[in-house]
């Protein structure tokens, strides 16, 4: 079998919650190609569901090993020391996915959870309080990028409006041909609305 199908089968077996024939699985697929962080990965997962804490944590450090600036996945080793003793370890493990990537509210948030058990209050009330402004500004940063597509919609509604009165004004057709690619195609972001606008028969959505 290739390691296409031992991933596959290995992935059914985990979307049934039957960890163990997962696990035996994913163990095939690795011994066809070494190196996989999809298999490594799901396997840790499935071993962190069986509370398979320690083996869960040798396959988090493979991937660390192959990927070594990867914020996500010193997260991952970070969550699965937090079930350990190792609280120090999982603190340490914060703090370089935050040096990886400073912009995460729930590795800050996870950190000051672990912070909080160990007794380290001051550090952990300012990881709260970071996570929380980061939040804030994920959720303005989505309040800005919403009235900016909102914007951009009504610039392509105006460029198709535009472009489908020259075509019923103009009678020179290489004219016509030239006025529309300037006025739909000097913007790469309206080509697909243009797409839309010919599929959904030269009409603009409401």
């Amino acid at each position: 079998m290739s390691k296409k199908k031992y991933f596959e089968n290995a992935m059914r077996k985990v979307n049934e919650n039957d960890f163990e024939s997962a696990i035996e699985l994913f163990g095939e697929a690795l011994k066809e190609g070494s190196n996989n962080e999809s298999i490594y990965y799901n396997r840790a997962v499935s071993y962190l569901n069986l509370e398979k804490i320690d083996l869960a944590i040798f396959d988090f450090n493979k991937l660390i090993e192959i990927d070594s600036k990867n914020a996500f996945y010193y997260s991952c080793r970070a969550f699965a020391k937090a079930r350990t003793k190792d609280k120090k370890g999982a603190v340490a493990d914060y703090e370089i996915a935050i040096e990886l990537d400073p912009d995460n509210p729930i590795t800050y948030n996870n950190m000051g959870l672990v912070q909080e058990e160990i007794g380290y209050m001051k550090q952990a009330k300012k990881s709260f309080e970071q996570s929380d402004d980061l939040r804030k500004k994920e959720e303005a940063n989505k309040v800005i990028n919403l009235k900016s597509d909102q914007d951009s919609k009504k610039e392509v509604e105006n460029r198709l409006e535009n472009s489908k009165k020259i075509i019923e004004s103009n009678d020179d057709v290489e004219k016509t041909k030239s006025q529309l690619a300037k006025s739909i195609f000097t913007d790469k972001s309206t080509f697909r609305e243009f797409i839309d606008f010919i599929k959904n028969g030269f009409k603009l959505k409401k």
